[in-house]
């Protein structure tokens, strides 16, 4: 087998084709400096790659969650402080109410008290149609207009209370493939096993009327039903509240993690890639003095 012929023309050509791959290296090391990063391209490290689209894929997932329950946030917490505030109105009426069925109370005294109840009546129905965010909280999904609407008589008394929403939930997504209601229909917390507007009517008809024995043997029970009632419907938010911290404060140290594996898939170790630039350069060096003496030669070297 012979021996294959060396030219110049061969050496040159490795020279200049050495020369490109150690400044290529060099390219590659300053765009790393510069970016911060080891992958800049799938073609750096393509298992690297797929493992950091798959790592912000899920990142921006989980912010999508994270954004969702603070959404969830504030109509949450104007519900629970709404239901608190008529927890207090059920007290006082519950009081008043006592107060009118005790016996020792005149018809005068009775109007007073109905007066009072009448108030918080109206005072309710303000609450049940509260709005969040220009969104009314307790109308289901039917958030643009007021859940409850009211008929008065002539003299501007509520006689009746309905509810024009809507029993549909409003849910939240949290996870992959994992919902939670964030609503509570105004049916459910004031209508349902009693209907607190009716009650409060009745109680404010039946002291007007002088109906001392009603307020005594029924008002009473109903309103301690309605006191059930609108704690349930506390303890529901309240539930709701609890686990939506929950899953935020997951998504936050899931969100870390995911942080830490992007960083390692494709950030760049500094002082490792000013290491691999400085040596990178010194071989760079050599080799441009290894082609400078295949190249050097030319025609005027040999007619010397």
């Amino acid at each position: 087998m012979g021996i294959g012929r060396v030219t110049s023309q061969i050496l040159v050509w490795r020279a200049l084709s050495n020369l490109r791959n150690q400044s290529g290296r060099i390219v590659d090391l300053q765009t790393q400096l510069a970016s911060g990063l080891r992958v800049n391209s799938p073609s750096d490290d393509p298992i690297d790659a797929r493992r950091a689209i798959n790592s912000r894929a899920t990142i921006a997932k989980n912010e999508q969650y994270v954004q969702n329950i603070a959404s969830a946030g504030p109509r949450l917490e104007e519900t629970v402080t709404s239901l608190q505030t008529v927890t207090e109105n059920l007290l006082r009426t519950r009081e008043l109410t006592l107060r009118g069925a005790n016996g020792t109370n005149g018809q005068s005294s009775l109007d007073i008290l109905a007066e009072e109840i009448n108030q918080i009546l109206e005072g309710v129905v303000s609450t049940a149609n509260h709005q969040t965010g220009n969104a009314y909280i307790f109308g289901g999904t039917r958030t643009t207009q007021p859940p409850f609407e009211v008929t008065r008589d002539a003299n501007g008394d509520i006689t009746a209370v309905s509810y024009v929403g809507n029993t549909d939930d409003i849910n939240a997504n949290i996870g992959d493939g994992v919902q939670v209601v964030t609503n509570e229909p105004g049916s459910a917390v004031f209508q349902s096993a009693e209907d607190i507007f009716q009650t409060m009517i009745d109680i404010r008809n039946d002291m007007l009327a002088g109906d001392q024995a009603s307020l005594q043997n029924a008002r009473i029970g109903q309103l301690e039903t309605l006191r059930n009632q609108i704690g349930q419907g506390i303890s529901r938010v309240g539930a709701v509240q609890n686990r939506l911290e929950a899953a935020a404060g997951e998504l936050e140290d899931f969100q870390l993690q995911l942080q830490q594996v992007l960083s390692d898939s494709i950030d760049a170790d500094f002082a490792d890639v000013v290491l691999n630039l400085n040596a990178q350069s010194n071989a760079y060096q050599a080799a441009l003095n290894a082609a400078s003496r295949v190249i050097q030669p030319s025609l005027l070297d040999f007619i010397q």
